[in-house]
């Protein structure tokens, strides 16, 4: 059976490459099982610290594989929520604190738009193509009810009422999509943007990704309680001692991510 998903590393990037290009990379049960252990594989890994996620072919993901649900249907086998999310999070992919860019390129639709929006930055081709398209077929974007923290609600709200997609530039315009580069660079510039982040502390990093989403649904007090607390783990780390060493030093840090 032909992998769904591609996974290579290069140096500390990661690249995930969803890979039914004739299907327009939807999701099927293989590409779900298979994204979710690539990006388990990468989380795991203490020498990758930023990974990029596209799609082969013409779209970066169009969504679930709606021929794939029919055909459940046909056999009586009953879809449930489980399918598009877990029992604690409106995503159906595991919990990274590693860094997660999406290059975005043609169509991200539906549970497309999900994993762009599981990333933490969307680099997006000036031809792609971004949409919530569940309420056409009768299906619930999960992922939506989280996208509000993200984009204004109104935007929301548009996006899944009219199941219409928007482009690369409207996206960015809505702060949903970081930068919009020609197709032709889009690879270049999420490279590129993956290399600077990589060049920085992975835990430093991580533990910022990690205070920046808890915060959002806690008070004032409790995230400073926290990030109280996971500073002070930060502070033991011998990356926290390597890179003021490496300053008085005049010299790039050689991080560990210990």
């Amino acid at each position: 059976m032909a992998e769904t998903v591609l996974y290579e590393k290069t140096g500390n990037v990661v690249t995930i490459t969803l890979n039914r290009p004739d299907a327009l990379n939807s999701i099927n049960r293989q590409l779900r099982g298979e994204l979710a252990e690539a990006i388990t594989e990468f989380d795991g890994d203490d020498s990758a610290f930023v990974a990029i996620i596209t799609g082969a072919g013409r779209a970066f993901c169009a969504g679930r594989d709606l021929k794939e649900r029919t055909n459940d249907n046909a056999e009586g086998i009953q879809a449930t929520a489980s399918q598009s999310m877990s029992s604690d999070r409106p995503y159906m992919w595991p919990q990274t604190w590693k860094p997660l860019i999406a290059a975005v390129n043609g169509y991200a639709l539906a549970g497309g738009w999900s994993i762009a929006q599981m990333c933490d930055l969307r680099v997006a081709s000036e031809d792609a193509q971004l949409g919530i398209s569940e309420t056409k077929w009768s299906l619930l974007p999960p992922f939506g009810t989280i996208l509000p923290k993200m984009i204004s609600l109104p935007s929301v709200l548009e996006l899944v009422f009219t199941a219409a997609p928007i482009t690369a530039q409207r996206a960015y315009e809505i702060g949903f999509v970081n930068r919009v580069v020609p197709a032709e660079k889009l690879m270049e510039e999420a490279l590129a943007l993956a290399n600077q982040i990589a060049e920085n502390a992975p835990l430093a990093v991580q533990a910022f990704k990690e205070l920046a989403y808890r915060g959002q649904n806690m008070s004032t007090q409790d995230i400073s309680a926290l990030t109280y607390h996971m500073y002070d783990q930060l502070l033991t780390t011998e990356d926290s001692k390597e890179g003021p060493k490496a300053f008085a030093e005049k010299r790039k840090p050689q991080w560990k991510g210990r």
